[in-house]
């Protein structure tokens, strides 16, 4: 169970401290623990002595999970917990309204048994907070960082209570793993800057229920006001994603559900059937965030800390775990090797290796999102065409796939 602020021992001293103890933070922690590294985790939410059902980290969202990151949570010994609340993705439809072009990816095509999974995210908090607890991993909630001094060997940080604030400890550790979100608070404190592209939209999330069963289909709908995402869960219900902006999103926010439904089926389309229920309805402004350093010496930057992309292509998440499985094999190798893993040198070699990776990912989702909300008649055709050409041409399908599944960076594998 999370520890207290006062059971945290003044001065004491670890490998890493992880700032953070959402999907990112708490996958670290649990691959730093398998390397026999001394961790110790941190998050400013008070979480009960329970494992809790909603955090700010693990609300009631879902998250789709790439082939790639499933090859991953199973060396994290998390996949086989969450496997029976998981929903496979056996096919992708991509289409865009009043066109006819279509693009249709299938598992089989690729070799595999999914093209990925849909996970809500409480399932796959609870799994990755019980495996903290199993391993008995140093885990202090309802603390923040409050002041860091570098030192050549150590950090000295600063923590403070989330409720207290006047009582403060200190705790010397020999690398920083800041994964505490978006626009990190802590790299604040550290004078790290942001660079943020606002899209001028944001994204509606909610539960739905269709009169047909959705069979493992996740459908990426192409609008003039917005993509929408529908992702299988249960037989006949889908995890959604709707894209407007502030005004549409507001507007769909106070309908009544039965006309928030008739909404959604005008513009998906009758391929599930009917929109029979839809569950509580909740918006978030979408940015693209890139961290300007994403390492010092003894601080590391991962997740949305370091980079947070818009969720048309539901990338986010598939992104930052493939970087903590290459921050766990750097790790590794510069242990097994006797090197210093909290020198700048090395880490900010690391960080250039994850560029690639990075670049690419985010220029997928950003493209998608500017090219469909293009209202061009020539874009329009072309985007037609494009969608027609994917679904024909196999090896820029199957690179296009690849990317998706997350199979196009497999080095970003660690080994236990």
């Amino acid at each position: 169970m999370a520890q207290e602020f006062s059971q945290l021992e003044e001065k004491s001293v670890c490998d890493v401290l992880i700032v953070g103890a959402g999907m990112v933070g708490a996958s670290t922690a649990l691959g730093l623990s398998k390397l026999g590294l001394d961790v110790v985790m941190i998050d400013a939410f008070a979480f009960s002595k329970d494992i809790p059902e909603y955090t700010p980290s693990y609300d009631a969202r879902s998250t789709a999970l790439s082939w790639g990151t499933r090859e991953i949570l199973e060396q994290l010994d998390v996949w086989t917990d969450i496997e029976p609340s998981v929903c496979a993705i056996e096919q992708v439809h991509v289409s865009e309204k009043g066109c006819f072009g279509t693009t249709r990816m299938h598992a089989a095509e690729y070799g595999q048994e999914a093209l990925g999974y849909v996970v809500p995210n409480q399932c796959l908090g609870q799994s990755l907070l019980s495996k903290v607890y199993e391993r008995s991993l140093p885990f202090y909630s309802g603390v923040k960082v409050s002041h860091i001094s570098q030192g050549k060997d150590f950090h000295q940080v600063h923590l403070s209570s989330i409720e207290q604030p006047e009582q403060q400890k200190v705790l010397n550790t020999r690398l920083m793993v800041i994964a505490d979100g978006t626009e990190s608070s802590t790299a604040k404190l550290l004078g790290i800057a942001y660079q943020v592209e606002k899209y001028s939209q944001h994204a509606l999330v909610a539960n739905v229920s269709t009169a047909l069963p959705n069979e493992g289909v996740a459908f990426e709908r192409f609008t003039k006001k917005g993509p929408l995402a529908m992702l299988p869960l249960r037989e006949s219900d889908c995890a959604l994603v709707w894209t407007h902006d502030e005004k549409e999103i507001q507007a769909h926010l106070d309908m009544s559900d039965a006309e928030f439904c008739k909404a959604l089926e005008e513009s998906f389309s009758e391929r599930l059937g009917p929109i029979e229920r839809c569950g509580e309805r909740v918006s978030y402004p979408l940015k693209l965030v890139r961290a300007e350093e994403q390492c010092r010496a003894g601080v590391l930057l991962l997740g949305n800390a370091a980079h947070s992309l818009h969720p048309v292509a539901g990338q986010g998440f598939n992104l930052a775990i493939r970087g903590v499985a290459a921050f766990l094999a750097y790790i590794d190798e510069s242990v097994k090797q006797g090197l210093d893993y909290r020198s700048l040198a090395p880490l900010n070699k690391f960080c250039q290796s994850r560029m690639d990776d990075q670049n690419k990912t985010i220029a997928l989702s950003d493209q998608l999102v500017k090219v469909f909300a293009n209202p061009s008649h020539i874009l329009n055709l072309a985007r037609d065409i494009g969608l027609v050409g994917l679904d024909n041409i196999a090896p820029l399908k199957t690179i296009f796939a690849e990317r998706a599944m997350g199979l196009a960076d497999r080095k970003a594998h660690f080994n236990t």
